[in-house]
């Protein structure tokens, strides 16, 4: 059984996935209509939540996961979030169906209304991110 994951913050580091998964699988550029991606107060990762459908995330699409490389990622994304079912948009126009990772709405208070950028995490928090990455997949910060 092979699954696929719309990523859209440091899953989208392929240091990060080696770490986790000890691969990186195929991945596909994609964008998920109808979520906005936010900063998380105090930390350096993101989190969506559904929005209008005129927003959307940028991001990609991890193809071909295994059964166990998902539960390594629910482990990694925390009880702040939760895995749903949705349809990013592939480069090629085409959409697949996908698990993402969506914050919570208890901890919508967490969030900082400004638009987090993958760009300025890779400069500026990759390196520190992935020397704190614990074997288990757990977050570096762990759990709040």
């Amino acid at each position: 059984m092979t699954g696929t994951a719309f990523v859209y913050g440091t899953l989208m580091a392929d240091e990060v996935l080696r770490l986790l998964i000890k691969r990186v699988p195929r991945t596909r550029p994609a964008v998920l209509p109808g979520y906005t991606r936010y900063k998380v107060k105090g930390q350096v990762f993101p989190a969506i939540v559904p929005s209008t459908s005129e927003c959307k995330v940028e991001g990609k699409v991890l193809m071909d996961l295994s059964d166990k490389e998902l539960e390594v990622l629910d482990v990694y994304e925390s009880e702040e979030y939760y895995r749903a079912t949705v349809s990013p948009v592939l480069d090629d126009g085409s959409t697949i169906k996908a698990d993402v990772y969506v914050w919570k709405d208890q901890y919508r208070h967490m969030l900082q209304l400004e638009p987090w950028s993958y760009e300025d995490w890779f400069v500026n928090h990759h390196d520190a991110w992935v020397s704190k990455l614990t074997p288990n997949g757990a977050h570096p910060e762990g759990h709040m």
